[in-house]
């Protein structure tokens, strides 16, 4: 009896082993870690040497696959988690989920596709797709120069919640996510063939709250227009009692150097409006070597301002070498692990100019 079971499943195992590669399962990551060594840090301006997590890309592992519906038509599915390269703890901008990055399902064909679930937002997919060559370090920080909002109060009422400063497409007032990504949303993006070189996407997420159908709900979108490597962004992002912001920005070659920029409007609910600038550059230096720099000035108050330069070397086509030197100016964090200090112990604050050296190894599966 047992060798019949036995046998069972052997046989199932082999003959579901197929449905599960054509439905094309992948698991995959990132593993970011890097020595930082800062000045600036707290009231007294100390300097610091730390262990720094996420300095050029988060650390994430997730699961995704898609199912060949047929007609041209997919089924796909994603979850992505973030963890602490330091601690091996969960890092997912703040919350305790383990899929608390992506966490969607949904179909793809000629249509275009959607997708429902947590998603990044379209603004941000934007933002990042018009920067120099620069990691967290830089790009995460520049979004968040803003400082001119105040706070609100949470449907139903309730102590006011402080704006996410920049408004990072979170939901504070949800408490559901903490970074770049939005839950119980419904995105849509224009199929690849739809208009050869225009992309665009449009998310939306209801708010949820009874006898509102506008309340704390939230609307994203972006679009797009490639052209060789010229590229030409525009998005914008509306929440309902926070904020609203707008972007427009552009990559394009110079000869061996590729120059981008975007700039970024912010409008709060309660608060005064800022204007960010971005300018970046990166070029190859040699075959498995690139240099970037990259700048941002925000106009609220301080006028606070970022200078950036990195370096990235390619060990292979996973793993990567990297250093950065942020100078930040009026309190700006000049690393993402600075950032990352800030919100979860006290004291440690940078409250002037300050500098990060950071040095580093990115490894991707």
């Amino acid at each position: 009896m047992k060798n019949r079971l036995l046998a069972y499943a052997i046989l199932t195992g082999l003959t579901t082993a197929p449905a599960w590669a054509q439905s094309g399962l992948t698991l995959y990551g990132n593993i970011d870690a890097s020595v930082v060594g800062a000045t600036g840090i707290g009231p007294d301006s100390d300097r610091r040497w730390s262990f720094g997590e996420g300095n050029w890309a988060p650390s994430v592992w997730g699961l995704k696959g898609s199912e060949d519906l047929g007609g041209g038509v997919k089924a796909h599915f994603r979850l992505e988690g973030g963890f602490n390269s330091g601690s091996g703890a969960i890092a997912n901008g703040g919350t305790t989920g383990v899929f608390s990055r992506m966490a969607n399902v949904g179909l793809s064909g000629p249509f275009g596709g959607v997708t429902a679930g947590l998603n990044l937002s379209p603004f941000i997919a934007a933002y990042t797709s018009t920067l120099g060559l620069a990691g967290n370090n830089f790009y995460v920080p520049a979004l968040l120069m803003h400082r001119d909002a105040g706070s609100v109060v949470p449907p139903g009422g309730g102590d006011p919640v402080a704006l996410f400063n920049g408004g990072t497409d979170a939901d504070p007032l949800g408490g559901s996510t903490g970074g770049f990504f939005v839950p119980n949303s419904i995105t849509y993006s224009l199929p690849a063939e739809w208009l050869a070189g225009v992309t665009g996407s449009f998310m939306y997420a209801p708010g949820g709250v009874a006898g509102s159908s506008s309340r704390n709900r939230f609307m994203s979108a972006n679009a797009g227009y490639a052209f060789g490597d010229l590229n030409v962004v525009v998005a914008a992002s509306d929440r309902d009692l926070q904020y609203r912001q707008y972007l427009v920005g552009a990559s394009a070659p110079l000869g061996p150097v590729k120059l981008a920029a975007n700039y970024v409007r912010f409008n709060p609910e309660a608060g005064s409006s800022s204007n960010t600038i971005v300018l970046g550059a990166q070029m190859k230096m040699m075959p498995n070597a690139s240099v970037g720099v990259n700048f941002a000035r925000n106009d609220s108050a301080g006028t606070p301002k970022i200078y950036n330069l990195s370096a990235m070397y390619s060990l292979s086509k996973t793993t990567n070498l990297y250093a950065a030197i942020n100078r930040a100016t009026d309190g700006v964090p000049s690393s993402y692990s600075a950032l990352v200090d800030a919100s979860t112990v006290s004291g440690i604050q940078q409250t002037g100019s300050s500098t990060a050296l950071i040095v580093g190894i990115q490894k991707g599966f």
